[in-house]
């Protein structure tokens, strides 16, 4: 079981600078990503981004690669006639101006245009790095995003174990019902006759009424859900949307539960499965 939040974060060095690949995720239905990356990197996006659909297929994920601490200078060039063209314009003003003070060149230097730098680009090596850096923090996100998971299963599996007792305790409620209808229904019969009602009759009604408020196909079904919900818990990969679906039908389940039985004592503990199972479906939605 994994869930769908997790964060790590991953810095190396390569030939030509430091970085830095970081990758946080948080719960959605759906796989979403969102990639931040270098201008230099920018080509590389969807290649990013099939990796990362490659590894997830539920959540937000978001990758970010920043890049730093450059280890190699840029090549520059000087714009030699741009220079020129300083150097004549300020000199003609310093003569104009009469000014003693002699100005250097190296003021000219950082004028717009100047020096010109080229722009850095990504060695095969580098990239090699960069990629080897995203599936190592992939690997780790997702070791963090297993331990939640686990961590969740195990809380989940209590909850079941709570509904399955409460179910057991239903159960055993249940099966007094037909007989508790039977005597309510000849007290009331007899009550309104002033005399003793045929037994016949009174079964048959209350063999009506029972089979209205019969519920042991609903427990039956119920406990096969706890079932199957147990052993996709237990099962390796992405199980979530399967569990909420499980988790719906459960809640299907003890809804009708409740609406087909009179007894208070059912009543209360169908509220305590309802509280389990509303726990057990938030719980689902952060399960990849």
């Amino acid at each position: 079981m994994e869930s769908m939040t997790g964060y790590a974060v991953v810095e190396k060095s390569t030939e030509q600078f430091s970085f830095s690949v970081e990758i946080k995720s948080v719960n959605s239905k759906y796989i979403e990503t969102y990639i931040n990356l270098p201008r230099m990197m920018k080509d590389h996006e969807y290649e990013i981004e099939l990796m990362l659909k490659k590894r997830y297929s539920r959540g937000k994920i978001e990758l970010s690669i920043d890049i730093h601490d450059w280890l190699e200078s840029r090549p520059f060039m000087i714009n030699r006639e741009l220079l020129r063209k300083y150097y004549r314009e300020v000199g003609a003003l310093v003569r104009e101006l009469g000014a003693s003070e002699r100005f250097s060149i190296d003021a000219l230097l950082p004028l717009e245009g100047v020096v010109q730098k080229e722009r850095s680009t990504l060695s095969e090596k580098s990239r090699a790095d960069i990629f080897a850096g995203i599936e190592q923090a992939m690997d780790r996100h997702i070791r963090m995003r297993l331990r939640e998971g686990a961590a969740t299963g195990k809380d989940l599996l209590k909850s079941l174990a709570s509904i399955a007792r409460a179910l057991s305790k239903i159960e055993k409620l249940s099966r007094g019902v037909s007989r508790a209808m039977y005597e309510k229904l000849r007290a009331a019969l007899e009550q309104i006759m002033k005399e003793r009602p045929e037994d016949t009759r009174l079964y048959t009604e209350a063999a009506i009424l029972a089979d209205r408020q019969d519920i042991n196909e609903e427990i039956q079904r119920l406990r096969d859900h706890i079932e199957k919900f147990k052993h996709l818990a237990s099962a390796d990969g992405q199980t979530g949307k399967q569990l909420d679906f499980l988790a719906q039908e459960m809640f299907r389940e003890i809804n009708t539960i409740s609406s087909k039985s009179a007894s208070s004592q059912i009543a209360h503990l169908v509220v305590e499965i309802k509280n389990s199972i509303d726990k057990i479906r938030e719980q689902c939605r952060n399960i990849a």
